[in-house]
Protein backbone atom coordinates (compact mmCIF):
# COMPACT_ATOMS: atom_id res chain seq x y z
CA UNK A 1 0.00 0.00 0.00
CA UNK A 2 1.26 3.82 -0.87
CA UNK A 3 2.38 5.17 2.50
CA UNK A 4 0.59 8.36 3.31
CA UNK A 5 3.34 10.65 5.11
CA UNK A 6 3.54 13.54 3.89
CA UNK A 7 1.15 15.21 7.21
CA UNK A 8 4.50 14.04 9.29
CA UNK A 9 7.30 15.50 6.55
CA UNK A 10 9.50 18.12 7.71
CA UNK A 11 10.35 20.38 4.83
CA UNK A 12 13.78 22.35 5.45
CA UNK A 13 16.48 24.22 3.01
CA UNK A 14 19.81 22.73 2.68
CA UNK A 15 23.07 23.91 2.40
CA UNK A 16 24.43 21.37 0.49
CA UNK A 17 25.24 21.95 -3.34
CA UNK A 18 22.37 19.91 -4.68
CA UNK A 19 21.61 19.76 -7.94
CA UNK A 20 17.93 18.28 -9.89
CA UNK A 21 19.75 18.50 -13.42
CA UNK A 22 22.81 15.82 -12.89
CA UNK A 23 22.84 15.13 -16.67
CA UNK A 24 22.97 18.90 -18.04
CA UNK A 25 26.85 18.92 -17.58
CA UNK A 26 27.63 15.91 -20.17
CA UNK A 27 25.68 17.96 -22.91
CA UNK A 28 27.30 21.75 -22.06
CA UNK A 29 30.96 19.00 -22.07
CA UNK A 30 29.44 17.68 -25.61
CA UNK A 31 29.36 21.56 -26.48
CA UNK A 32 32.87 21.88 -25.90
CA UNK A 33 34.08 19.25 -27.27
CA UNK A 34 32.84 19.58 -30.56
CA UNK A 35 33.61 23.34 -30.76
CA UNK A 36 30.11 24.87 -30.54
CA UNK A 37 31.02 26.96 -27.43
CA UNK A 38 33.80 28.42 -29.50
CA UNK A 39 31.92 29.26 -32.23
CA UNK A 40 28.95 30.80 -30.20
CA UNK A 41 31.51 33.71 -28.93
CA UNK A 42 32.97 34.31 -32.05
CA UNK A 43 29.41 35.85 -33.97
CA UNK A 44 29.81 39.18 -34.27
CA UNK A 45 27.97 42.23 -33.04
CA UNK A 46 26.11 40.44 -30.08
CA UNK A 47 29.30 41.57 -27.35
CA UNK A 48 27.63 44.16 -25.14
CA UNK A 49 30.38 46.60 -23.83
CA UNK A 50 31.34 46.11 -19.87
CA UNK A 51 29.36 42.80 -20.42
CA UNK A 52 29.92 40.26 -17.80
CA UNK A 53 28.57 37.14 -19.98
CA UNK A 54 29.31 36.20 -23.54
CA UNK A 55 27.32 34.85 -25.88
CA UNK A 56 28.20 30.88 -25.35
CA UNK A 57 26.37 31.84 -21.54
CA UNK A 58 23.36 33.22 -23.37
CA UNK A 59 22.40 30.57 -25.48
CA UNK A 60 23.82 28.01 -23.72
CA UNK A 61 21.88 29.28 -21.07
CA UNK A 62 18.29 29.27 -22.83
CA UNK A 63 19.18 25.60 -24.90
CA UNK A 64 19.69 23.89 -21.44
CA UNK A 65 16.90 25.23 -19.83
CA UNK A 66 14.76 24.29 -23.33
CA UNK A 67 16.43 20.73 -23.11
CA UNK A 68 15.63 20.32 -19.05
CA UNK A 69 11.82 21.24 -19.82
CA UNK A 70 11.65 24.43 -19.36
CA UNK A 71 9.20 26.52 -21.87
CA UNK A 72 10.15 30.71 -21.75
CA UNK A 73 13.13 33.01 -20.79
CA UNK A 74 11.53 33.03 -17.08
CA UNK A 75 12.20 29.18 -16.86
CA UNK A 76 15.96 30.22 -17.10
CA UNK A 77 15.73 31.11 -13.46
CA UNK A 78 15.63 27.57 -12.23
CA UNK A 79 18.66 26.90 -13.72
CA UNK A 80 20.40 29.85 -12.31
CA UNK A 81 19.24 29.26 -8.80
CA UNK A 82 20.79 25.38 -8.93
CA UNK A 83 23.39 25.01 -6.67
CA UNK A 84 24.87 21.81 -8.42
CA UNK A 85 25.08 23.45 -11.50
CA UNK A 86 26.94 26.51 -10.56
CA UNK A 87 29.69 24.22 -9.55
CA UNK A 88 29.30 22.27 -12.52
CA UNK A 89 28.63 24.36 -15.47
CA UNK A 90 27.31 27.80 -14.67
CA UNK A 91 29.17 29.68 -12.68
CA UNK A 92 27.99 32.81 -13.50
CA UNK A 93 24.65 32.38 -15.31
CA UNK A 94 22.70 35.62 -16.71
CA UNK A 95 19.24 36.38 -15.21
CA UNK A 96 16.43 35.53 -16.49
CA UNK A 97 15.35 39.50 -17.61
CA UNK A 98 18.27 39.67 -19.37
CA UNK A 99 17.63 36.68 -21.82
CA UNK A 100 15.07 38.73 -23.53
CA UNK A 101 17.50 41.92 -23.93
CA UNK A 102 20.25 39.54 -25.29
CA UNK A 103 17.64 38.55 -27.96
CA UNK A 104 17.04 41.87 -28.95
CA UNK A 105 20.70 42.45 -29.37
CA UNK A 106 20.47 40.07 -32.67
CA UNK A 107 20.55 41.61 -36.62
CA UNK A 108 20.28 39.60 -39.38
CA UNK A 109 24.31 39.33 -39.45
CA UNK A 110 24.31 37.68 -35.87
CA UNK A 111 21.10 35.75 -37.06
CA UNK A 112 23.03 34.42 -39.48
CA UNK A 113 26.39 33.10 -38.06
CA UNK A 114 23.78 31.60 -35.34
CA UNK A 115 22.43 29.33 -37.91
CA UNK A 116 25.47 28.56 -39.01
CA UNK A 117 25.97 27.45 -35.53
CA UNK A 118 22.79 25.18 -36.18
CA UNK A 119 24.26 23.98 -39.04
CA UNK A 120 27.88 22.87 -38.09
CA UNK A 121 26.45 21.00 -34.81
CA UNK A 122 24.12 19.14 -37.77
CA UNK A 123 26.99 18.17 -39.31
CA UNK A 124 28.59 16.29 -36.49
CA UNK A 125 26.16 13.66 -36.57
CA UNK A 126 26.88 12.70 -40.43
CA UNK A 127 28.78 10.24 -41.96
CA UNK A 128 30.97 10.71 -44.92
CA UNK A 129 29.94 8.82 -47.87
CA UNK A 130 26.32 8.40 -47.23
CA UNK A 131 23.24 9.37 -48.80
CA UNK A 132 21.17 11.72 -47.26
CA UNK A 133 17.57 12.31 -47.80
CA UNK A 134 15.95 16.20 -46.84
CA UNK A 135 12.57 17.09 -46.02
CA UNK A 136 11.94 20.55 -46.18
CA UNK A 137 8.27 21.25 -44.71
CA UNK A 138 6.62 24.05 -42.85
CA UNK A 139 5.18 24.34 -39.59
CA UNK A 140 2.78 27.03 -37.43
CA UNK A 141 3.19 28.33 -34.27
CA UNK A 142 0.79 30.62 -33.02
CA UNK A 143 1.48 33.85 -30.87
CA UNK A 144 -0.48 36.50 -29.39
CA UNK A 145 2.31 39.15 -30.27
CA UNK A 146 0.80 42.47 -31.66
CA UNK A 147 3.49 41.98 -34.81
CA UNK A 148 2.60 37.92 -35.56
CA UNK A 149 0.66 37.92 -38.67
CA UNK A 150 -2.66 36.12 -39.56
CA UNK A 151 -1.57 32.40 -41.09
CA UNK A 152 -3.36 30.60 -43.26
CA UNK A 153 -5.43 28.41 -40.60
CA UNK A 154 -7.01 32.06 -39.33
CA UNK A 155 -4.87 32.70 -36.33
CA UNK A 156 -1.85 34.69 -35.61
CA UNK A 157 1.60 33.86 -35.40
CA UNK A 158 4.34 32.49 -37.40
CA UNK A 159 5.28 30.13 -39.94
CA UNK A 160 8.69 28.53 -39.82
CA UNK A 161 10.20 26.95 -42.91
CA UNK A 162 12.45 23.73 -41.88
CA UNK A 163 15.01 21.45 -43.41
CA UNK A 164 15.58 18.18 -41.74
CA UNK A 165 17.96 15.37 -42.91
CA UNK A 166 16.03 11.80 -42.34
CA UNK A 167 19.03 10.05 -41.79
CA UNK A 168 20.85 11.51 -38.67
CA UNK A 169 17.84 13.10 -37.07
CA UNK A 170 19.06 16.58 -37.58
CA UNK A 171 17.53 19.70 -38.92
CA UNK A 172 20.11 21.70 -40.83
CA UNK A 173 18.42 24.79 -41.24
CA UNK A 174 15.48 26.53 -40.60
CA UNK A 175 14.13 30.25 -42.19
CA UNK A 176 11.94 31.51 -39.80
CA UNK A 177 8.92 33.55 -41.72
CA UNK A 178 5.92 35.30 -40.97
CA UNK A 179 2.73 34.51 -40.44
CA UNK A 180 1.05 35.10 -43.83
CA UNK A 181 4.33 34.47 -45.50
CA UNK A 182 3.55 32.17 -48.98
CA UNK A 183 4.24 28.47 -48.40
CA UNK A 184 6.70 28.50 -51.72
CA UNK A 185 8.69 31.16 -50.24
CA UNK A 186 12.17 30.73 -49.61
CA UNK A 187 12.15 27.34 -50.77
CA UNK A 188 14.78 27.19 -52.92
CA UNK A 189 16.96 29.48 -50.97
CA UNK A 190 17.10 26.87 -48.17
CA UNK A 191 18.03 24.08 -50.00
CA UNK A 192 20.79 25.95 -51.58
CA UNK A 193 22.06 27.10 -48.19
CA UNK A 194 21.69 23.67 -47.55
CA UNK A 195 23.47 22.20 -50.11
CA UNK A 196 25.92 24.03 -49.33
CA UNK A 197 27.24 23.48 -45.79
CA UNK A 198 27.02 19.34 -46.93
CA UNK A 199 30.24 17.97 -47.25
CA UNK A 200 31.24 18.08 -51.09
CA UNK A 201 30.36 15.16 -53.29
CA UNK A 202 27.30 13.96 -50.91
CA UNK A 203 24.53 12.22 -52.56
CA UNK A 204 21.47 14.24 -51.02
CA UNK A 205 17.70 14.01 -52.17
CA UNK A 206 14.53 16.36 -51.56
CA UNK A 207 11.67 15.11 -50.28
CA UNK A 208 9.13 18.01 -50.53
CA UNK A 209 4.62 18.98 -49.69
CA UNK A 210 3.14 20.55 -53.00
CA UNK A 211 4.99 23.60 -51.69
CA UNK A 212 7.88 22.23 -53.44
CA UNK A 213 5.52 21.65 -56.83
CA UNK A 214 7.64 24.66 -58.35
CA UNK A 215 9.19 24.69 -62.07
CA UNK A 216 12.52 26.47 -60.52
CA UNK A 217 12.55 24.22 -57.89
CA UNK A 218 12.36 21.03 -59.94
CA UNK A 219 14.68 22.70 -62.33
CA UNK A 220 17.49 22.93 -59.36
CA UNK A 221 17.20 19.97 -58.38
CA UNK A 222 17.63 18.36 -61.88
CA UNK A 223 20.22 20.46 -63.16
CA UNK A 224 21.89 19.47 -59.74
CA UNK A 225 21.59 16.03 -60.02
CA UNK A 226 19.57 15.65 -57.11
CA UNK A 227 17.07 13.10 -56.87
CA UNK A 228 13.46 14.36 -55.57
CA UNK A 229 9.60 13.25 -54.93
CA UNK A 230 7.31 16.43 -54.75
CA UNK A 231 3.46 15.79 -54.23
CA UNK A 232 2.44 17.28 -57.50
CA UNK A 233 -0.47 19.68 -57.47
CA UNK A 234 -3.37 18.80 -59.07
CA UNK A 235 -3.71 21.40 -60.94
CA UNK A 236 -5.64 20.97 -64.95
CA UNK A 237 -2.51 19.23 -66.79
CA UNK A 238 -1.69 16.67 -63.66
CA UNK A 239 -5.29 16.06 -63.37
CA UNK A 240 -5.35 15.29 -67.71
CA UNK A 241 -2.40 13.09 -67.23
CA UNK A 242 -3.88 11.09 -64.69
CA UNK A 243 -7.32 10.74 -66.53
CA UNK A 244 -5.13 9.65 -69.86
CA UNK A 245 -3.82 6.95 -67.50
CA UNK A 246 -4.94 2.75 -69.11
CA UNK A 247 -7.57 1.38 -66.55
CA UNK A 248 -5.46 -1.82 -66.97
CA UNK A 249 -2.75 0.26 -65.46
CA UNK A 250 -3.93 0.88 -62.33
CA UNK A 251 -2.84 -2.11 -59.46
CA UNK A 252 -5.27 -2.92 -56.16
CA UNK A 253 -2.63 -2.34 -52.93
CA UNK A 254 -4.09 -4.24 -50.28
CA UNK A 255 -1.93 -3.47 -46.50
CA UNK A 256 -3.90 -4.29 -43.97
CA UNK A 257 -6.79 -2.58 -43.89
CA UNK A 258 -5.40 0.09 -45.98
CA UNK A 259 -6.55 -0.15 -49.88
CA UNK A 260 -5.59 2.06 -52.77
CA UNK A 261 -4.78 1.54 -56.93
CA UNK A 262 -1.88 2.44 -57.98
CA UNK A 263 -0.59 3.40 -60.79
CA UNK A 264 2.37 5.06 -62.56
CA UNK A 265 2.66 7.76 -65.73
CA UNK A 266 5.20 10.22 -67.13
CA UNK A 267 4.36 13.82 -66.75
CA UNK A 268 6.07 17.14 -68.01
CA UNK A 269 5.69 20.01 -65.73
CA UNK A 270 4.56 23.14 -67.07
CA UNK A 271 4.49 21.81 -70.53
CA UNK A 272 2.74 23.88 -72.94
CA UNK A 273 2.84 26.79 -70.13
CA UNK A 274 4.44 30.14 -70.74
CA UNK A 275 7.29 29.43 -68.65
CA UNK A 276 11.60 29.46 -69.01
CA UNK A 277 12.32 25.57 -68.05
CA UNK A 278 12.87 23.51 -70.89
CA UNK A 279 11.92 20.51 -68.34
CA UNK A 280 11.78 16.94 -69.62
CA UNK A 281 9.15 14.25 -68.73
CA UNK A 282 9.41 12.69 -65.16
CA UNK A 283 7.94 9.55 -63.46
CA UNK A 284 4.25 10.52 -61.91
CA UNK A 285 3.33 8.01 -59.18
CA UNK A 286 -0.39 8.41 -58.47
CA UNK A 287 -3.14 6.99 -56.07
CA UNK A 288 -6.26 6.99 -55.76
CA UNK A 289 -8.63 6.12 -52.98
CA UNK A 290 -12.47 6.34 -52.00
CA UNK A 291 -12.97 8.75 -49.47
CA UNK A 292 -15.76 7.26 -47.69
CA UNK A 293 -17.72 10.52 -48.42
CA UNK A 294 -21.00 11.40 -50.35
CA UNK A 295 -21.01 14.78 -49.53
CA UNK A 296 -22.20 17.53 -52.02
CA UNK A 297 -19.39 19.02 -54.26
CA UNK A 298 -16.73 16.70 -52.96
CA UNK A 299 -15.14 13.95 -54.91
CA UNK A 300 -15.60 10.37 -53.99
CA UNK A 301 -12.59 9.27 -54.95
CA UNK A 302 -9.31 11.11 -53.95
CA UNK A 303 -6.34 11.48 -55.81
CA UNK A 304 -2.65 11.96 -54.78
CA UNK A 305 0.47 12.39 -57.41
CA UNK A 306 4.18 12.44 -56.57
CA UNK A 307 6.87 13.46 -59.45
CA UNK A 308 10.17 12.14 -59.25
CA UNK A 309 13.50 11.63 -61.17
CA UNK A 310 14.19 8.71 -59.49
CA UNK A 311 15.36 6.23 -62.15
CA UNK A 312 13.82 2.75 -62.40
CA UNK A 313 16.01 0.87 -60.06
CA UNK A 314 13.46 2.13 -57.66
CA UNK A 315 9.99 0.17 -58.40
CA UNK A 316 6.47 2.35 -57.68
CA UNK A 317 5.79 0.82 -54.35
CA UNK A 318 9.59 2.26 -53.53
CA UNK A 319 8.95 5.84 -54.38
CA UNK A 320 5.32 5.89 -52.55
CA UNK A 321 6.86 4.63 -49.34
CA UNK A 322 9.59 6.63 -49.25
CA UNK A 323 7.87 9.71 -50.21
CA UNK A 324 5.22 8.56 -47.21
CA UNK A 325 8.16 8.37 -44.83
CA UNK A 326 7.90 12.27 -44.72
CA UNK A 327 5.73 11.60 -41.99
CA UNK A 328 8.89 10.98 -39.79
CA UNK A 329 10.12 14.33 -40.33
CA UNK A 330 6.45 15.99 -39.41
CA UNK A 331 7.49 13.55 -35.87
CA UNK A 332 10.82 15.45 -36.06
CA UNK A 333 9.07 19.08 -36.27
CA UNK A 334 6.58 17.85 -33.32
CA UNK A 335 9.60 16.69 -30.92
CA UNK A 336 10.89 20.09 -31.62
CA UNK A 337 7.52 22.13 -30.80
CA UNK A 338 6.79 20.21 -27.83
CA UNK A 339 9.71 18.18 -26.89
CA UNK A 340 11.58 21.39 -26.79
CA UNK A 341 9.54 24.21 -25.61
CA UNK A 342 9.40 25.91 -29.57
CA UNK A 343 5.49 25.95 -29.37
CA UNK A 344 5.50 29.01 -27.37
CA UNK A 345 7.65 32.14 -28.53
CA UNK A 346 8.73 34.88 -25.80
CA UNK A 347 8.86 38.21 -27.83
CA UNK A 348 6.94 40.46 -29.89
CA UNK A 349 9.20 40.93 -32.74
CA UNK A 350 10.55 38.98 -35.29
CA UNK A 351 13.95 38.46 -35.00
CA UNK A 352 14.36 38.60 -31.14
CA UNK A 353 12.05 35.28 -32.11
CA UNK A 354 13.80 34.08 -34.53
CA UNK A 355 16.97 33.68 -32.71
CA UNK A 356 15.21 32.27 -30.05
CA UNK A 357 14.16 29.59 -32.46
CA UNK A 358 17.48 29.01 -34.19
CA UNK A 359 18.59 28.00 -30.21
CA UNK A 360 15.93 25.77 -29.88
CA UNK A 361 17.27 23.97 -33.09
CA UNK A 362 20.88 24.02 -31.69
CA UNK A 363 19.61 22.28 -28.60
CA UNK A 364 17.50 19.44 -30.25
CA UNK A 365 20.79 19.20 -32.81
CA UNK A 366 22.70 18.94 -29.53
CA UNK A 367 20.71 16.20 -27.63
CA UNK A 368 20.65 14.23 -31.21
CA UNK A 369 24.43 14.58 -31.27
CA UNK A 370 24.97 13.13 -27.38
CA UNK A 371 22.82 10.35 -28.55
CA UNK A 372 24.53 9.40 -31.24
CA UNK A 373 27.81 9.52 -29.59
CA UNK A 374 27.55 8.58 -26.08
CA UNK A 375 24.62 6.25 -25.63
CA UNK A 376 23.65 2.94 -26.08
CA UNK A 377 21.85 2.27 -29.57
CA UNK A 378 18.68 1.18 -28.17
CA UNK A 379 18.32 4.98 -26.08
CA UNK A 380 19.12 6.22 -29.76
CA UNK A 381 15.38 6.27 -30.57
CA UNK A 382 14.43 7.97 -27.16
CA UNK A 383 12.71 11.35 -27.60
CA UNK A 384 13.87 14.41 -24.83
CA UNK A 385 10.96 13.22 -22.21
CA UNK A 386 12.41 9.79 -22.18
CA UNK A 387 15.89 10.90 -21.84
CA UNK A 388 14.69 14.18 -18.97
CA UNK A 389 13.54 11.27 -16.92
CA UNK A 390 15.73 8.44 -17.20
CA UNK A 391 19.25 10.25 -17.59
CA UNK A 392 19.29 14.39 -18.06
CA UNK A 393 16.86 15.45 -14.62
CA UNK A 394 18.50 13.55 -11.71
CA UNK A 395 19.36 14.03 -8.55
CA UNK A 396 22.97 14.76 -7.31
CA UNK A 397 24.99 16.13 -4.43
CA UNK A 398 27.89 17.76 -5.60
CA UNK A 399 30.87 17.75 -2.81
CA UNK A 400 34.28 19.47 -3.29
CA UNK A 401 37.17 17.56 -1.69
CA UNK A 402 40.95 17.84 -1.82
CA UNK A 403 40.79 19.65 -5.06
CA UNK A 404 38.59 17.67 -6.60
CA UNK A 405 35.14 17.67 -7.70
CA UNK A 406 32.60 14.76 -7.03
CA UNK A 407 29.14 14.26 -8.49
CA UNK A 408 27.38 11.95 -6.21
CA UNK A 409 24.23 9.97 -7.16
CA UNK A 410 21.92 7.98 -5.42
CA UNK A 411 23.46 4.48 -5.39
CA UNK A 412 20.18 2.96 -6.18
CA UNK A 413 20.07 5.06 -9.64
CA UNK A 414 19.27 2.30 -12.47
CA UNK A 415 21.45 3.61 -15.55
CA UNK A 416 24.10 4.43 -13.50
CA UNK A 417 26.60 2.51 -15.84
CA UNK A 418 25.04 4.72 -18.77
CA UNK A 419 25.84 8.39 -17.50
CA UNK A 420 28.87 7.22 -16.58
CA UNK A 421 29.60 5.62 -20.11
CA UNK A 422 28.19 8.70 -21.29
CA UNK A 423 30.55 10.91 -19.39
CA UNK A 424 33.59 9.19 -20.84
CA UNK A 425 32.19 9.36 -24.44
CA UNK A 426 32.04 13.37 -24.69
CA UNK A 427 35.23 13.80 -23.45
CA UNK A 428 36.61 11.29 -26.32
CA UNK A 429 39.02 12.99 -28.24
CA UNK A 430 37.18 11.67 -31.39
CA UNK A 431 34.80 14.56 -31.16
CA UNK A 432 37.33 17.13 -29.91
CA UNK A 433 37.74 20.49 -32.68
Amino acid sequence: MIAQNLHRLKVEKSSHHLTSFAGLPLLTELAHQTGLIKRLDKIPGLWERGGRYGTSDYVMGLAMTLIAGGEGLDDTRLLRADPGLSQLTFPAMPAANTFGEFLRRFSQRSLYHLAQAVAEQALCNITANKPLTLDIDSSLIESNKEEAKKTYKGFDGYNPLLAWLAEPNVFLGGVFREGNASPQSHLKSLLKYCRAHLPQGTLLSLRSDSAGYRLDLIDYCHRNGMGFTITADLDAAVRETIEAIPKKAWRLILRGEDQFLLAETIHVPGAGGDNAYDLPAFRLVVTQRLTGQLELFKDVVKFRAIITNFDESWTTEKILDHHNDRGTAEKAIGELKNGFGLDKLPCGELLPNAAFFQIGLLAYNLVQTFKRHALPEGWKKFCIKNLRFRLLCQAAIIVRHAGSLFMKLSKAFPFFEVFENARWAVLSPVLAT
